[in-house]
């Protein structure tokens, strides 16, 4: 993909676009780890959506895992979006995608609509950046859009990403929704199509270990924070941004992060919580 090293250890690897922090992604190795299922009964990652800036840049991208014989597991357009899917070695399912502006995102009755239209990957090659393919380096600008999830039941994640979080519902469907802040398409997807009724998930399980908002203004964190701070939220720090980490309604870790301030610090401080 072209993601470039931050800080690399016998235990762990931070990435990142540019390979200054902060990290898009930690991947962390436990020889003790059980391997999650691929698609059967249970909760966690269904993908990271990886953001580009741009289509020549994402066609660049698609050039180069093309060329390396790296199997695709499908591709479509959202209407919104143009999206890849693959799945890392391990079967963490991946999702390459680009934005269309958002005055062309289809709505009815101001609701927003999407679909799962082809995507001509011949035509979006023709499109790819061939020395930029071959540099081995991902779109400077990308960033992870949204997060899709297995769920075990909607109406206990909208209880948690939209009442406690105060997430927007975007689209719903009748086994999947979708969240999002500020009218994007969706920061979080969550399906139940391989997890309706499953077990919490557990800890030792190899897949995800926790993802993280970055909530940009300090008065969007702190009212966050006053509806999620309870005995079981936990204080973080990491690459220089502050925040909590708590558990969604399935036990997958979530991080609400934002840039330090006084406020922040003393809101954190009133947690008495260990850091982890």
């Amino acid at each position: 993909m072209g993601m470039q090293v931050i800080e690399k250890t016998a235990a762990y690897a931070r990435l990142s676009s540019t390979g200054q922090p902060p990290a898009l992604l930690t991947l962390i190795e436990s020889k003790e780890a059980r391997p999650a299922p691929s698609t059967s009964h249970h909760a966690g990652l269904y993908h990271t959506a990886f953001r580009f800036s741009g289509r020549v840049l994402l066609a660049s991208t698609l050039l180069r895992i093309v060329a390396a014989r790296y199997p695709l597991q499908g591709a479509a357009d959202h209407q919104f979006s143009e999206a890849i899917y693959l799945a890392d070695p391990e079967g963490n399912g991946i999702e390459l995608y680009r934005d269309r502006p958002r005055e062309e995102w289809p709505k009815l009755h101001e609701v927003l609509q999407t679909g799962n239209l082809p995507l001509d990957l011949r035509k979006l090659l023709e499109e790819a950046d061939q020395a930029a393919a071959q540099a081995g380096k991902v779109d400077p600008g990308v960033d992870i859009g949204h997060i899709h999830l297995q769920v075990t039941d909607l109406a206990t994640t909208e209880a948690f990403y939209r009442h406690r979080l105060g997430l927007d519902v975007m689209m719903a469907m009748p086994t999947a929704l979708f969240f999002a802040a500020g009218g994007y398409h969706h920061h979080v997807g969550a399906n139940t199509w391989h997890s309706l009724n499953a077990p919490r998930r557990e800890k030792d399980l190899t897949g995800l270990n926790s993802y993280a908002f970055l909530i940009p203004d300090e008065a969007g964190w702190l009212s966050v924070f006053e509806r999620v701070k309870d005995k079981e939220t936990k204080t973080i720090e990491r690459d220089g941004l502050w925040g909590v980490a708590l558990e969604d309604q399935d036990g997958i870790v979530v991080e609400l992060m934002t840039s330090e301030t006084e406020a922040v610090r003393k809101g954190l401080a009133s947690l008495n919580t260990t850091s982890v």
